[in-house]
């Protein structure tokens, strides 16, 4: 009983605990080390609560917009990296910081966008479907982009980089399906509150295990860290207004979701595509990428829900 009364808590606070996670990760160095190899797992898990939480109903009714997903994942991995692109060529921005920028774009949603969604009150059956089509096309869109626009060749075949996205997809995608038919949705509706913090808890899981061997480098290179961390919050929230202005007449909810995940990018895979062909110091941008995923929730949660419940 105490523990599910802990779950809601953590559910009720949600923005705190995401937040604290970065620093605890930070902070405990042993713990990160020890949830590293654990990166995967987390993952799959929050992916596949969100996917239980989730009505078949939302998935279908956007399923039959095909055009309206196209869209979104043109201009999310498309449009959007060429943009930025042009903005550090015409800034002058290079080196690490410049293809940070790009690769930030060129990245697909996070895969625990749906689980965001769900715990901020936006449209998780939007992020879902978006988020699930991309990493489909990503092993054909990343690869061939990435060379043409930094001139960097990614460390993985087409069929490697799918493997790698359609096992974790399949896996949660498999997860949901039995624990739908076994449970039934209205246990798992009883539940949801109790999902949402055990999703909370993933979402810790993840960005204490991408901190590992972060303060060494900062120490380091305090200077550079400071620029690329101020960089990452800056992109993220450009792309986030931006996607939403472009697509409000969709819908506030639904704006505000395509924003979100358009934003918060999987910097994680491009950092496992790119292996060893990548400076440290670019590697180190998209691990400080995480930051504003987890910390500007702070801010952006009471935004969105004003933006949502505005007249």
């Amino acid at each position: 009983m105490i523990l599910l009364n802990a779950l809601e808590m953590v559910a009720r606070r949600t923005t705190w605990v995401l937040a604290a996670g970065v620093f605890l990760g930070i902070a405990w160095q042993p713990l990160a080390n020890f949830f590293a190899p654990w990166l995967e797992i987390f993952i799959v898990m929050n992916l596949s609560l969100s996917m239980m939480r989730i009505e078949p109903a939302a998935l279908k009714s956007y399923l039959r917009r095909p055009v309206l997903i196209a869209a979104i994942f043109v201009f999310s991995m498309g449009i959007a990296p060429l943009i930025l692109w042009g903005f550090t060529i015409a800034a002058g921005i290079d080196g690490p910081v410049g293809a940070g920028m790009v690769f930030h774009a060129l990245a697909t949603p996070i895969m625990s966008g749906s689980a965001l969604c769900i715990l901020f009150g936006l449209d998780a059956a939007l992020a879902l479907i978006v988020t699930v089509a991309s990493y489909a096309l990503v092993p054909f869109t990343l690869p061939p982009l990435a060379l043409w626009l930094l001139g960097i060749e990614l460390d993985v075949t087409v069929l490697e980089l799918m493997w790698r996205l359609g096992r974790i997809v399949g896996a949660s995608f498999l997860i949901a399906f039995v624990a739908r038919k076994l449970l039934g949705p209205d246990f798992l509706k009883a539940q949801a509150s109790r999902m949402d913090g055990i999703m909370v808890f993933g979402m810790v899981g993840v960005a204490v295990s991408l901190m590992s061997g972060l303060p060494e480098f900062t120490a380091a290179k305090p200077a550079y860290t400071a620029i690329v961390t101020a960089t990452t919050f800056a992109i993220n929230i450009g792309l986030q207004i931006a996607a939403t202005l472009l697509f409000w007449r969709i819908g506030r909810r639904a704006a505000l979701t395509v924003g979100l995940i358009t934003g918060n990018t999987n910097t994680a895979l491009v950092l496992a595509a790119l292996g060893e062909n990548a400076p440290y110091d670019l590697l180190v941008y998209f691990v400080v990428g995480q930051f504003p995923i987890y910390i500007l929730p702070l801010v952006a949660v009471p935004i969105y829900r004003r933006i949502v419940n505005a007249p």
